[in-house]
């Protein structure tokens, strides 16, 4: 292919990342096929085959791991009573389509700029959609008939729309602070943004959303550089923590829940489920009871009325239940490599940001089952690509290389 029929395929890939990122925050604006997210998506797969050299390259280790994990949810959902053969197949599908994607974005975001500018175009969706939510204008009250009501926007569930917020609060932070050199300057201009989504999550009312964001935040510590740098960040880190657990306390809403959690170890019935979930794996540990007959068979057990089935709200437990150890040891390896690249990268110029969102996105999978959602893949394709950005290891090997180079120098010299 001619150099400028490349640099337009290129251009082309790139304009569709940044368009399908930035519409992950409305992707229930509209239902069914025209979602502007399963529009865009489609639009991303198909313009592979503009430059497949380039896209679908071969993928790192921990994809493989991902790749085996799919294969064996495909194999093990096979066995599945054919009363479920429809939604077995639907999840197959959409596990494969979401495989691919991070197939894709993995690919793509190994180029440092592309990443930046997703992750910023990401973080101006979920602003726009913090602002519409805020002002009213597409929010709306949920469980009304509760004593708690909650706020969410365009139809998402409140616990999803926190995780969204919260990914795209990070992404503002990290690429602020994050970094060796800021991305958004000058930086005090993003400190209302940061506050208006911050204010957007805390109206959600979501409990995991809000540990999952601290969690994120936590990891600023973990920076290298000077001793004068490190207590800056942790001041910075104390400072937005205490201030998001300051509004928390303001918003009736998410007291009520956190009291609710203190005062009566409500957890929105996830201490029935956890335990309940677990029992279920040691009865079945090697293959597990399969994707769907384990959500009818917990939501059985747990007998609640208007609940036919129910997940685990756990990542852990529902690969464990769902597929046993057979199938679950490979996510969970593919998860400790993505894991570990964003942390042999954190002296990278994206510094710490690959290891925060990761880390949210984990926290944020132990009170809700994400592993179906486009984000969690794209979180682990942007920590599988991190490792492009620089490394550790390379920083290391490099200074060993020069230190052999210049001994040699002077033996020679003697």
């Amino acid at each position: 292919m001619p150099v400028q029929e490349t640099n337009r395929a290129t251009r082309v890939i790139r304009w569709l990342f940044y368009g399908f990122a930035l519409s992950l925050p409305f992707e229930t604006a509209f239902q069914g096929w025209l979602e502007p997210t399963t529009i865009l998506g489609g639009l991303l797969l198909l313009s592979t085959l503009l430059q497949p050299g380039l896209v679908l390259r071969w993928p790192p280790k921990g994809f493989w791991c991902f790749l085996v994990y799919l294969y064996l949810f495909a194999a093990l959902s096979v066995l599945e009573p054919s009363q479920y053969r429809t939604l077995t197949l639907l999840n197959v599908f959409l596990l494969a389509q979401l495989t691919i994607l991070c197939w894709i974005a993995y690919n793509v975001m190994s180029d440092r700029r592309v990443a930046e500018q997703a992750l910023l175009t990401f973080a101006a969706g979920c602003v726009v959609l913090a602002l519409l939510q805020v002002t009213g204008v597409a929010g709306r009250a949920v469980d009304i008939d509760s004593a708690i009501v909650r706020t969410t926007a365009l139809g998402f569930h409140p616990n999803n729309l926190a995780r969204i917020l919260m990914l795209g609060l990070l992404a503002l932070i990290g690429l602020t602070f994050g970094r060796g050199k800021s991305l958004l300057r000058p930086i005090f201009v993003t400190w209302p943004f940061i506050v208006l989504v911050g204010a957007a999550l805390i109206q959600t009312g979501s409990r995991g959303g809000l540990l999952a964001l601290v969690a994120g935040l936590m990891t600023l510590v973990l920076r290298r550089g000077t001793i004068w740098l490190k207590v800056l960040n942790t001041t910075v880190l104390l400072l937005v923590i205490g201030f998001f657990f300051l509004a928390a306390l303001q918003s009736d809403v998410m007291r009520a829940r956190f009291e609710q959690t203190i005062e009566e170890g409500d957890l929105a019935r996830r201490e029935q489920i956890y335990p309940t979930a677990w029992q279920m794996f040691q009865e079945k540990p090697l293959v597990g009871w399969g994707p769907i007959t384990s959500t009818y068979e917990l939501g059985m057990r747990l007998g609640h009325p208007e609940e036919e089935t129910k997940n685990p709200h756990n990542l852990v437990l529902f690969a464990l239940v769902s597929t046993g150890l057979l199938a679950a040891l490979p996510l969970f390896a593919g998860i400790a490599l993505a894991t570990f690249s964003a942390w042999k990268t954190r002296l990278g110029p994206h510094g710490i940001l690959p290891l925060a969102m990761i880390t949210a996105v984990l926290v944020a999978n132990m009170s809700g089952l994400w592993l179906f959602n486009k984000l969690h893949w794209l979180v682990m394709a942007y920590a599988l690509a991190s490792v492009h950005y620089g490394s550790v290891t390379a920083s290391v090997s490099r200074a060993k290389r020069i230190r052999a180079e210049l001994k040699t120098e002077n033996y020679a010299s003697v």
